[in-house]
């Protein structure tokens, strides 16, 4: 129930800061480290003022629900939502979520009180259980399947050592408060109160840590108990075409390679459809598909890595120059994988569902992609490249070349996906001081379509989108809203529901490094300033970065990123590229598309030419 997980959530916030303020009274700290003179009893009001504010904050948007419930709504009073993303939990995963931030929130307060009073060793412990707390809540906010294996155990663990957490602190206010008769400042009967309400949290987190545990055996064997009765995969399979890049951010390339190669000797000795593997490590993408084309003259291709790799694929694919253009899918193997997101396939890639994967080809359904060109005096003396996805300016593209330029010197470090990744906020957190780029509006033009665009004052990065996908998942567009802290708009042109084929850019714009890392956390939306088919952008004066799919310009250079040269470029739409949608049903689910297989086989027995084919695909894909 929405309403009452409003309400819950706010009770649960109400509790856990009353019983942080219980946990700071005298002869407690002195248990755990504090210094007794540290706490005071005048700075116990003041703290209590705290807590009780940010109870009351957490309470505010109950409110007008609370005041709606049972009666009708009227013209002047309230008009009805559409329906958006919220802050406060509708799903089991948002309700955890919902804990989670409320202990960060909690533990953050009581770290803040703790330094003022130079209790460094309780401040670190709770702001290591804040980080904690605040990352889980990240995590479980972004997540938008149901209660899985992994995380249904990270929020049991997590739970059962709140459990623990408040047991302890049972166990030692009750030894204060039996052996001085009052804890601190809290008589007698405010100190058992205190004790009932930590016991009551003890037992309300032990249900959940217990409930967590129980989703999380039902993840485990829910797939195994209906897998004898799902129904045989459905689909057309020709010959495909697997280009491997080894290194891609998850580093998964050589394991993949192997099981692919065991694949392909297995559908060989079987007298299934081909299965060649090419290692990009070795081959280009061009040679690679002039030479299994030459032998298979249908066929689809399966690219093994991120959007960088996806990118290399395609523009080799129009380079073939044949009437038969082959469907492309993706394996996600990079750190981003925002086309493969986009597309169905997933954020990531498990070495179990490979054979899963390449049946799912079968029902996948065509999709089209715009590619633009984006031509003009651009770094590293180049002066023309494509774009599939999205380019950056400014303090995005600052942390992806800073990203880049680490990766080629220390390889070693960016072995794991989730630690490339943590490397991008590393390198990106010296801008919360630096603002490098807060000149940026005035050294920059932008014209759409031929209008002016006006940057935002101050505005320190502008992103140009042909996907909703952006750094790894986040929807800088947002045109519905969704985001719980909306940006304010600048729009400058008329707009349209975004999608990647309608021949149109989307430009968003971030105020600073903190306003980026709202947007890419899922919490915030881009400042969205204007959407067309022709952009042109100039950027006057050096020292700013450009990075375009992910890939930043200026990595080789040994220069420092203040003699970055400047550049200017105009964006148009060239074509479009034949990609395959991951099966409505699932990867490992039964349902799917095959009206592109029954084109396929209308060309494989000459019912209908390739031309006929390029055109059907088209027609279908927009459908």
């Amino acid at each position: 129930c929405r309403r009452g997980s409003n309400h819950l959530m706010a009770a649960s916030l109400h509790l856990i800061v009353g019983g942080a303020a219980a946990l700071v009274p005298t002869p407690l700290s002195a248990r755990i480290g504090m210094p007794q003179q540290a706490v005071a009893p005048r700075q116990l009001p003041r703290f209590g003022t705290v807590c009780t504010a940010a109870a009351a904050s957490s309470a505010w948007p109950c409110l007008p629900e609370l005041q709606l419930h049972g009666v009708p709504s009227t013209g002047g009073f309230r008009r009805a939502a559409e329906p958006r993303m919220s802050l406060w939990p509708t799903t089991l995963i948002e309700f955890w979520g919902a804990h989670a931030a409320a202990w960060a929130l909690a533990s953050g307060v009581v770290s803040c009180y703790a330094l003022g009073a130079s209790a460094w060793a309780v401040a670190g412990a709770m702001a290591g259980l804040a980080s904690t707390s605040a990352s889980l809540a990240v995590l479980l906010a972004r997540n938008k399947e149901e209660a899985g294996t992994v995380l249904s155990l990270s929020g049991m663990l997590f739970f059962a050592g709140l459990t623990a957490l408040l047991h302890t602190g049972i166990q030692t206010l009750a030894v204060s408060a039996s052996g001085v008769g009052a804890v601190g400042a809290l008589p007698v009967r405010r100190s058992f109160m205190v004790l009932g309400v930590l016991r009551k949290l003890r037992s309300w987190h032990a249900l959940l840590a217990l409930g967590a545990a129980c989703f999380a055996l039902k993840s485990s064997n829910k797939d195994r108990l209906f897998a004898a009765s799902r129904a045989r995969p459905i689909g057309v399979h020709l010959p495909t075409l697997a280009l491997v890049n080894l290194d891609a951010g998850a580093k998964m390339g050589s394991e993949l390679g192997a099981q692919l190669a065991e694949e392909a000797a297995r559908r060989e000795e079987a007298g299934e459809p081909a299965l060649g593997v090419a290692n990009l490590g070795e081959t280009t993408p061009l040679a690679a598909l002039q030479s299994f084309g030459s032998i298979h003259p249908q066929y689809r291709v399966m690219v093994c890595g991120g959007d960088g790799t996806v990118s290399w694929v395609l523009a080799d694919i129009d380079r073939l120059g044949k009437a038969y253009r082959p469907t492309v899918a993706i394996l996600p193997l990079g750190t981003g994988n925002d086309m493969s997101r986009v597309l169905g396939w997933g954020k990531f890639f498990r070495p179990s569902f490979l054979r899963a994967r390449l049946e799912a080809l079968g029902r996948a359904r065509v999709a089209l992609i715009d590619r633009w060109d984006v031509s003009g005096t651009l770094p590293d003396g180049q002066s023309r490249v494509l774009l599939n996805n999205y380019l950056s300016v400014g303090v995005d593209a600052r942390a992806s070349l800073l990203w880049a330029r680490m990766r080629a010197a220390a390889p070693s470090l960016f072995s794991f996906r989730l630690l490339a990744k943590l490397w991008y906020i590393v390198l990106g957190a010296p801008e919360l001081v630096a603002r490098t780029h807060r000149d940026l509006s005035e050294r920059t033009r932008i014209t759409c379509d031929g209008k002016p665009i006006l940057l935002p004052r101050g505005c320190q990065g502008f992103m140009i989108c042909n996907t909703p996908s952006y750094g790894g998942g986040s929807d800088l567009w947002d045109h519905n809203d969704g985001a719980p802290l909306p940006w304010r708009d600048r729009l400058q042109t008329d707009a349209v529901l975004p999608a990647m084929d309608d021949g149109k850019l989307e430009v968003v714009a971030v105020a600073n490094v903190i306003h980026l890392a709202l947007t890419l956390g899922g919490f915030s939306n881009g400042i969205r300033l204007a959407q067309g088919g022709q952009i042109s952008v100039e950027v006057r004066g050096p020292g700013v970065p450009l990075q375009v799919d992910g890939e930043p310009f200026s990595v080789g250079s040994v220069s420092g990123l203040a003699a970055l040269e400047p550049f200017r470029f105009h964006m148009s739409r060239v074509g479009s590229s034949l990609m395959l949608r991951g099966p409505s049903g699932g990867i490992g689910g039964a349902g799917g598309d095959t009206a592109g297989g029954a084109v396929e086989l209308a060309l494989a027995d000459g019912t209908i030419d390739k031309a006929t084919r390029l055109a059907l695909l088209e027609k279908m894909a927009r459908a």
